[in-house]
């Protein structure tokens, strides 16, 4: 879709009092959000997770319908503190995703996104959205015991507490909590979309379930698809893999993309063990000019909202680039194996996108 076409449907009033995250969306279809609360039962005690699905949808079915905010009011307040920005800045943040309009098909690719350790799903939704506009269907996921800060539907709140996360062997029992979370959610919605996402008349697309996650939930992806076969390509950002996850010997598709400093044979021996243990296709890179929080909406936010732009940014990409950045990485890869895609950013160096470089004995195959 053009720009020009998206910005129009937009709507001026958007425009004029709010920040769009992301500023654009590199995907040619409009998309839709729907959030809820949903008990994972498969555990005791039961964890009360919050949902959101994005997904795409049409011109024609989102024009009666408005953008959501990126944040709840009781959120946005939260993040403002968070942030250390003024109060209210948080609340002028507005998606590119309408808010629960019908979706377009249900054929479209499904993937799981798990955030890191500590943070919201809603500090990824600039980058979910965006992975949407490919043609995707993406669920993302609050899990209990480990999010700084959760809003359910009725207004209450959890805040997470502090727990002991050294060494890395202590990120275990978390991380397989949130894989339980992930497959509990698929188990549900292939049973239950159609209850969820407004439009659905089909089931979901379940043979192409892809997993990604920052951080935590870059080593949660590789634990989900050890334990559950649907999963059949994964991608960790940045994140360190605690043990058993490390030595899997998994036999699907795997991308790992590092921050600068970061990655195999450098400086993270788990990493170095994960993949080492790969046993199929593999495919490293690390961004340079990056640091961890990069591959959440977090740089983009504090540029945008704080009034010093962050100094601590400065000399690094900035969010806008970045979004774009990670979205052909992430895009590129699960087309290559769900669409039929050629993987071009996956057979050497990119002159579009010069940053993500292969460092020296990570090989690929």
């Amino acid at each position: 879709m053009p720009l020009i076409t998206r910005v129009l449907i937009l709507g001026l009033t958007a425009l004029s009092h709010g920040i769009f995250i992301p500023p654009t969306l590199t995907g040619p279809l409009p998309i839709g959000v729907v959030s809820y609360e949903l008990n994972n039962t498969s555990l005791d005690p039961v964890r009360d997770l919050m949902v959101s699905i994005y997904y795409p949808s049409s011109e024609e079915k989102c024009k009666t319908y408005t953008l959501a905010p990126d944040f709840s009011t009781v959120f946005a307040t939260w993040t403002d503190g968070w942030l250390g920005v003024p109060n209210g800045s948080d609340a002028t943040m507005i998606q590119c995703a309408y808010d629960s309009p019908q979706i377009d098909n249900s054929h479209y690719p499904v993937l799981f996104f798990s955030p890191g350790y500590g943070n919201s799903r809603l500090f990824y939704n600039g980058a979910v959205q965006d992975i949407a506009s490919n043609g995707y269907i993406v669920v993302s996921m609050d899990h209990p015991n480990d999010t700084d800060f959760t809003v359910y539907p009725d207004g209450r709140t959890a805040s997470y507490a502090e727990n002991d996360t050294q060494p890395l062997e202590a990120f275990t029992p978390f991380m397989l909590k949130r894989a339980s979370d992930i497959i509990f959610i698929l188990d549900h919605l292939e049973e239950n979309a159609h209850k969820t996402i407004p439009g659905l008349e089909m089931p979901l697309n379940t043979s192409k379930v892809g997993v990604l996650g920052h951080s935590l939930g870059g080593a949660t992806a590789s634990q989900v698809m050890a334990n559950d076969t649907r999963f059949i390509a994964g991608i960790n950002l940045d994140g360190s893999v605690p043990p058993p996850a490390e030595t899997y010997n998994l036999t699907s598709p795997f991308l790992m993309l590092a921050s600068q400093g970061h990655g195999i044979y450098e400086g993270d021996p788990s990493w170095t063990t994960f993949w080492e243990s790969l046993a199929g296709w593999k495919h490293a890179l690390r961004v340079n000019q990056t640091m961890h929080h990069h591959y959440s909406d977090t740089v983009f936010l504090q540029l945008e909202l704080r009034p010093d732009g962050f100094p601590a940014n400065d000399g690094f990409l900035n969010g806008t680039y970045m979004f774009d950045l990670q979205s052909a990485y992430v895009v590129g890869f699960f087309d290559l194996w769900f669409k039929g895609g050629k993987g071009e950013l996956f057979a050497g160096p990119s002159a579009r996108w010069p940053e993500p470089i292969r460092g020296r004995r990570w090989l690929a195959r």
